[in-house]
């Protein structure tokens, strides 16, 4: 199986990815598993890019993301969602670092 059959991304591939979200949804390129650390002092969890907040993290927590939306901006992770079950949110790129 080839990389891009499991879905793999290299280092270069993940600054790079071009596109837009479309109309009909959020277009998300799956990536390995990776984990960030927050650099801002509060990074919003939203269930769309620029949508609503589903949570709030701190400066320093850890989140394993699993996407990145095909613009380049926003990180894709599963989480508990407030509202009940577990739910795909974003988080954006610019105020995280991996780890």
């Amino acid at each position: 199986m080839n990389e891009f059959m499991e879905n793999k991304i290299s280092e270069a591939e993940l600054n790079e990815v071009t596109g837009g979200v479309g109309e009909a949804g959020v277009k998300v390129r799956p990536i390995n598993p990776i984990w960030v650390r927050v650099t801002a002092s509060s990074l919003n969890c939203r269930y769309t890019p620029n949508g609503e907040i589903a949570k709030v993290y701190e400066k320093g927590h850890k989140l394993k993301v699993d996407g990145i939306t095909a613009d380049g901006e926003w990180y894709r992770l599963l989480i508990y969602d407030p509202k009940g079950g577990t739910c795909y949110a974003y988080i954006f790129k610019k105020y995280t670092e991996k780890i």
